[in-house]
């Protein structure tokens, strides 16, 4: 009988401090809508294009991004000079539109926020992606 009581002495011994721990653990979920950041935020739908808009970089350039969000690569910089042909536009997980374009001769394309482009981008909505 001795050994089955110090058994269930030593259980109760480690048992309780885990339950005591535990009561302490708080567990914290990323809200419902939040908005994907590092390399989820360049996950873009497939893009198609539906415009027959251009245009060109607001102030003095517009970068031309991997997908539609600042936390993705810049493939591009271009000037004022440079005409932008738009393709379709998508409102990203932060809620700003993004212009997916192609650079004028070239095949160089990408998405563009819609505040970096002198008439507002593509917005249209039967050009949405």
């Amino acid at each position: 009988m001795g050994t089955t009581r110090t058994k269930t002495r030593l259980l109760t011994a480690a048992v309780v401090p885990l339950l005591a721990a535990s009561a302490a653990l708080t567990v914290t979920a990323t809200p419902a809508g939040a908005a994907p950041t590092g390399a989820d935020a360049c996950t873009h739908p497939a893009w198609s294009n539906k415009s027959g808009g251009k245009g060109t970089a607001a102030g003095a350039s517009a970068l031309i991004r991997t997908g539609p969000s600042d936390d993705c690569s810049v493939t591009a910089e271009v000037g004022t000079s440079v005409t932008l042909y738009y393709h379709c536009w998508v409102k990203n997980s932060s809620g700003n539109r993004w212009t997916h374009v192609r650079v004028g001769g070239t095949q160089v394309n990408g998405w563009v926020y819609n505040a970096r482009l002198d008439d507002g981008g593509s917005k249209d909505p039967s050009n949405k992606c």
